[in-house]
């Protein structure tokens, strides 16, 4: 009986420590994210800067430098080469790097279902604060 009391104990240790490992997916991760930096990050994306506060300017600015910095592209895939920490340093919230992380995860599988080319060609075209033509008929002719 003891043994089995043992085994019992040991696979459920197993059991615990392994799920601490497990967890770095990060559409699991995604669901982690504190509610109010979710609505921060969506306070500010998508609207005209006339329209934000000057906090909401200084975080987007933020943002921004910091994609500049750490977003490049590599095989035809977005990558972004910054981690949470650097996301801190930058006085924004760690949660960021997940957010972020995840969207290009989401873009990179739209690139491939679409079968868009060049990628390196049209980041360098663009910008992250003007943003990047991915796919255009013009851009074919």
């Amino acid at each position: 009986m003891k043994i089995y009391l043992y085994l019992f104990c040991f696979v459920f240790f197993i059991a615990c420590n392994s799920k601490k490992s497990l967890k770095t997916n990060v559409d699991e991760l995604y669901a982690a994210i504190p509610k109010d930096t979710l609505t921060e990050l969506l306070s500010i994306s998508g609207f005209p800067d006339s329209t934000l506060t000057e906090s909401q300017l200084e975080t987007k600015k933020k943002i921004n430098k910091l994609l500049e910095e750490h977003l490049t592209v590599e095989d035809n895939q977005f990558v972004l080469l910054a981690e949470p920490k650097d996301f801190e340093k930058a006085g924004l919230s760690k949660y960021y790097y997940i957010i972020y992380k995840k969207s290009f995860n989401d873009t990179n599988r739209a690139i491939d279902s679409l079968g868009i080319q060049n990628l390196d060609e049209k980041f360098k075209k663009g910008s992250i604060e003007k943003g990047y033509t991915l796919f255009s008929t013009e851009e074919e002719k």
